[in-house]
C-alpha cells in the first residue's frame, strides 16, 4: 500500500506542485529581469568622444557580432579603459579580426563609457 492510497487527489503531492510553480516563477522572472543594453553609438557619443560615427557604428557591429559568438558582450562600463586597452588586443586575436576591426572596437567601447 502506498503512502497516497487513499488520500484525495487533490491533497496528493502539495510539495511537487509547489516546486513547479515556483520554479515556473523563477523561469518566469529571468525573462523579465532587466538587462544592461550596450550603448548603440549616437552622434552625440561620437561627438564627446571625438571620433567619427561611422567608426563608432563599425566597431559596435564587430563588438556586437563577434564578441556574442563566444559570451554576452560586456557593458563598456564595466571594465576600466586600462583593462580595455588590454583585453581587446586578446580577443580581437581570438575572434580574428583584423588590426582596423579591432581599433573600430576598441574606439567603440572607449566611446561608449
Amino acid at each position: 500500500m502506498g503512502i497516497e492510497e487513499g488520500v484525495p487527489l487533490r491533497y496528493r503531492r502539495p510539495v511537487k506542485n509547489y516546486f513547479i510553480v515556483a520554479l515556473l516563477f523563477v523561469a518566469l522572472s529571468a525573462c523579465v529581469a532587466p538587462r544592461k543594453v550596450v550603448p548603440v553609438p549616437t552622434a552625440a557619443m561620437a561627438e564627446k568622444s571625438g571620433q567619427d560615427l561611422a567608426i563608432l557604428q563599425k566597431g559596435y557591429g564587430v563588438y556586437m557580432a563577434q564578441c556574442s559568438r563566444c559570451h554576452e558582450p560586456l557593458m563598456p562600463s564595466d571594465i576600466s579603459t586600462a583593462d580595455w586597452h588590454i583585453v581587446t588586443p586578446g580577443m580581437a586575436w581570438n575572434a580574428g579580426i583584423s588590426e582596423a576591426e579591432e581599433a573600430a572596437v576598441l574606439k567603440y567601447i572607449l566611446a561608449a563609457k
